[in-house]
């Protein structure tokens, strides 16, 4: 008890060292309990900004049946909404709980306008609830339901069927009041009032073989009041003229006609008439808000198990056998959760380099204590106590700091950043407390090493390492280097027994650290060579200062723990940088594999207008089509993606890009030399034992016409198109030089023209047909760098930078304190000889300068070689999103200010060891040993 009583006394008495590491404990608990909520906070922000801002068609859920539910007399809908009731039941309560709401649509068949008109026009005619409180009427008003019929004329009769006695008696068609967009009523030509025919459009898979004639009656032209509401869904029917293309430049026009609830019951009664059912569909609107990040992978789960209750709806399936779901939440949420866990891994990496560095910080400045304490350590232990006794002593002291220090810090992370699970917090904190106390633990207790009866402070004498120790270090630097092409080859989340881990494994995720550790031994055991040469050479001259410096920094001490730190320091920040500049890297050889040159120009269905001319959008640089078919090749008859492309056009466009394709010459002829066409094929292709491969040659037939091909060339990429699947590249203009007359239509326009021409682009592209889409390649490069997940990592590798830095800074002023303090008393003595301040300053400098510098490059050099090595293991392409060459690079700015960080931490603890030597008073050096 009196060796407790003791260590706190002590405590008191000693409370500057205890406070600083009091402190250090605090900021450390800090943020370690701060990492985790704010990493789930940044998990759910990017979650919630990829689910919001993603179109609702792939982020909302709908239901759909085809039916016809009778109307109910009070409430037309009520069996509508009660099936939609039945059918939300065997959804999972965790996709559900998504939901903010549900609407409701009911869509009829289609009707085609018999009237005469430039294209062809079709009808659906539309109810949805909360339509009506959505639109502005600018003509006319809300159509009100009638039974009402009119007599369908006589030109309009083989539209339908009537009886075989009644061949000639007038037919009585249904009027239907609706309402329809002020676009719609411009493409009809309409007003308040007109009339059209409509007959039910056979190629509708509502409507199969069924017949039918209706009158349209327009009773009110309205616009929409705000397309982008929520409540829409992107669904413009009702808003815009839809169009379709069969190909060629024949376009379908679809316009959709709003009636209110009430004509419901008309509806049904046409609909029955005819035979033909309608289609209900019943949209949940997906709130991302309710998302979490922690909760991902079960919502994923139970979507997925949403689908297997009920399939996805095809487009153009042909009339439903049941009820079909439309949705993309899955795939969403699956790459979002893919990109996150390659980001949470990469930010794994990062972040045990600074705390690496953290614990190295807690270990000096517990060094630090430990040396002011061990005269009074050494009086204890001189006078009788024991092992056990001292033991409870600095475990009683190292508890009385350290706990306050974790319990505020636990408090302060709760409190900073409110989350749903305080766990990983607390966990973080007592973790960094627990090692807290057993670093403060080893090192007291190290210090009673050699202590004697004497009580004084003795410099300390220089040892070369032990066969153990040189063991223990060749042992580390087998498991670095092992861990590193482990890392390499399984990848940061590793593999389990079944498949690829969720999470980054922390112990795979050390290997950077691990070999930053490493190497840093290597360089302690390697450093004193050349400081020894240097030694010699400056012993030849008559300073001073350069021999004992020299001596000193060969020698070891904690010059070792300066070099360490700052080379861990160095290298974390140079791996970082290279991150930071692969990613960039990364982002605009992945726009160039999307979009393929600076914009792309596609249709929504079939081949783009052979009329649309480009050649008025001022910058306008080049252009160059593609045309696409699927062609067997070779004596296995694989069909590969035949891709005719304008080649000398798009080598122009993407020379020295990173999609560059380097055709061989022959491809860029103007035409194929004997007639025989050459051809790249896909890597896919030339892998396989039943593949095409350079040198093959063999007819194909494209777009019906006869060619002789022969294989050039193999391509691992091809902008728009999967590595794995399989493509050939052929030129466009050497098919046309064979078979002129083949139209070999163009279904993708790659442009080159500047980022001011992009609206003038748009505008001509619609012009031309508005189902075209213009695709930037900056734009596509600026969504992938300003997403929330990129951000999150940018921002975590400069953060981290930051606290390593810190940490760094904090690490080596302790340790050159610690060096200070050795030093102290040879230079008080030192000064009774004359060492001036300055020169006293230029031995701190010399001492530790070179091993500064050695770890700056050093370090700078390994935190390359190491990201080098490992880049394969990170997960970027999950990041990306796609799998892209991207050469190695570094950021020479970035580098020299990973450079000139490290010099000023290194000079800011030089000051300090300066300081610390200083204020030794030469009196005392010449009583040393006296008193």
């Amino acid at each position: 008890m009196s060796s407790v009583l003791v260590a706190l006394r002590r405590l008191r008495d000693d409370r500057v060292p205890a406070i600083a590491l009091g402190l250090l404990v605090l900021v450390t608990a800090t943020v370690a309990g701060l990492a985790p909520r704010i990493l789930d906070r940044i998990g759910d922000d990017a979650l919630h900004q990829v689910v919001a801002t993603a179109d609702p068609i792939r982020r909302d859920v709908t239901l759909f049946e085809e039916l016809a539910f009778p109307a109910d007399p009070t409430d037309p809908l009520k069996l509508v909404e009660e099936e939609g009731d039945r059918l939300d039941a065997p959804i999972p309560d965790s996709v559900s709980s998504l939901f903010g709401s549900r609407s409701t649509v009911v869509d009829s068949a289609r009707f085609q306008v018999r009237n005469p008109t430039n294209d062809p026009t079709f009808v659906r005619f539309r109810i949805q609830p909360g339509a009506e409180t959505r639109i502005r009427y600018v003509a006319g008003g809300e159509p009100q339901p009638t039974t009402a019929t009119t007599a369908l004329p006589e030109e309009f009769r083989r539209f339908t069927v009537f009886a075989d006695d009644q061949p000639t008696k007038p037919i009585q068609v249904p009027i239907v009041p609706a309402a329809i967009s002020s676009e719609s009523a411009k493409t009809l030509g309409a007003s308040v009032g007109s009339t059209y025919v409509l007959s039910l459009d056979q190629r509708d898979s509502l409507v199969g073989r069924a017949v039918g004639v209706v009158a349209l009656r327009i009773d009110g032209i309205y616009d929409v009041a705000d397309a982008d509401d929520p409540f829409w869904s992107n669904d413009q029917t009702i808003n815009h003229v839809g169009i379709r293309t069969l190909g060629g430049d024949t376009r379908l026009l679809d316009i959709g006609a709003l009636l209110p609830v009430a004509a419901y019951a008309p509806l049904v009664s046409v609909s029955i008439d005819f035979n033909v059912p309608i289609r209900y569909a019943w949209r949940h609107f997906v709130d991302a808000t309710r998302l979490t990040a922690a909760s991902l992978g079960a919502t994923i789960q139970d979507v997925r198990r949403l689908e297997s209750t009920y399939p996805q709806a095809q487009t153009g399936s042909g009339v439903l056998s049941g009820v079909a779901m439309r949705t993309g939440l899955l795939d969403l949420l699956a790459a979002h959760q893919a990109r996150w866990a390659s980001a949470t891994a990469i930010l794994t990496v990062v972040a045990l380099g600074p705390a690496a560095v953290a614990i190295a910080a807690l270990g000096l400045v517990a060094m630090l204590a430990a040396r002011r304490r061990r005269p009074a350590l050494a009086l204890v232990r001189g006078r009788g106590a024991t092992l056990g006794q001292m033991t409870r002593a600095v475990l009683l002291e190292a508890l009385v700091i350290v706990t306050p220090a974790v319990l505020v810090a636990a408090i302060l992370a709760i409190a900073l950043v409110p989350a749903a699970n305080d766990g990983p917090a607390l966990i973080a904190a007592v973790t960094v407390g627990v090692l807290a106390v057993g670093i403060v633990l080893v090192t007291a207790l190290s210090a009673l090493r050699g202590v004697g009866a004497a009580t004084r402070e003795e410099e300390d004498v220089p040892r070369g390492p032990s066969i153990r120790r040189l063991v223990l270090d060749g042992l580390v630097i087998v498991l670095a280097v092992g861990a590193a092409w482990l890392l390499r080859e399984r990848g940061i989340r590793g593999t389990s027994s079944a498949t690829a881990l969720a999470a980054a494994d922390p112990l795979i995720a050390a290997v950077p650290v691990l070999v930053g550790v490493a190497a840093g031994l290597i360089l302690v055991r390697l450093a004193p060579i050349p400081l020894r040469a240097l030694g010699r050479v400056a012993a030849r001259g008559r300073g001073l200062v350069p021999v004992l410096a020299l001596r000193h920094a060969a020698s070891g001490g904690t010059t070792t723990a300066v070099l360490v730190v700052l080379l861990l320091a160095a290298s974390i920040g140079a791996f970082s940088t290279a991150a930071l500049v692969h990613l960039d890297r990364a982002s605009t050889a992945s726009s160039w594999q999307e979009i393929g040159a600076p914009y792309r120009i596609s249709a929504l269905t079939g081949p783009l207008p052979s009329t649309m001319d480009l050649s008025q959008v001022p910058g306008l640089r080049a252009s160059s089509t593609v045309f696409e078919s699927l062609v067997a090749m070779g004596d296995h008859r694989l069909r590969p993606r035949l891709l005719a492309v304008d080649l000398p056009e798009y080598e122009s466009i993407t020379a020295g890009s990173p999609g560059d394709l380097g055709p061989p010459p022959e491809m860029l002829a103007a035409k194929p030399a004997d007639g025989v066409v050459p051809i790249i094929v896909s890597e896919s292709l030339d892998s396989r034992t039943d593949g095409i491969h350079v040198g093959d040659a063999f007819p194909i037939a494209v777009d019906g016409y006869p060619f002789q091909a022969r294989v050039v060339g193999v391509r691992a990429t091809f902008p728009t198109i999967d590595p794995t699947s399989f493509f050939a590249i052929v030129n466009r203009e050497q098919l046309k030089a064979i078979h002129p007359e083949a139209l070999l239509g163009p279904t993708i326009m790659f442009v080159d023209a500047p980022e001011s021409a992009e609206t003038d682009l748009r505008n001509a592209v619609t012009a031309a047909t508005p189902i075209g889409i213009v695709d930037s390649r900056l734009a596509f490069q600026r969504d992938f760098t300003g997403s929330p997940v990129t951000a999150a990592i940018q921002a975590g590798i400069l953060v981290a930078g930051l606290i390593a830095g810190l940490y760094a800074a904090v690490s080596v002023a302790a340790a050159l304190a610690l060096s200070g303090a050795a030093r102290a008393r040879e230079i008080a003595r030192l000064r009774t000889m004359g060492l001036s301040r300055r020169e006293s300053l230029g031995l701190a400098i010399l001492e530790h300068g070179p091993t500064v510098v050695l770890a700056a490059i050093a370090g700078i050099a390994l935190g390359l070689g190491v990201f080098l090595l490992v880049e394969p293991g990170l997960g970027l392409d999950g990041l990306i999103g796609s799998r892209v060459d991207v050469p190695f690079s570094v950021d020479a700015r970035q580098l020299a200010g990973i450079a000139v960080a490290v010099l000023a931490v290194a000079a800011l603890g030089i000051a300090l060891a300066t300081w610390t030597q200083r204020r030794a008073a030469p009196i005392a050096a010449l009583r040393g040993g006296v008193d």
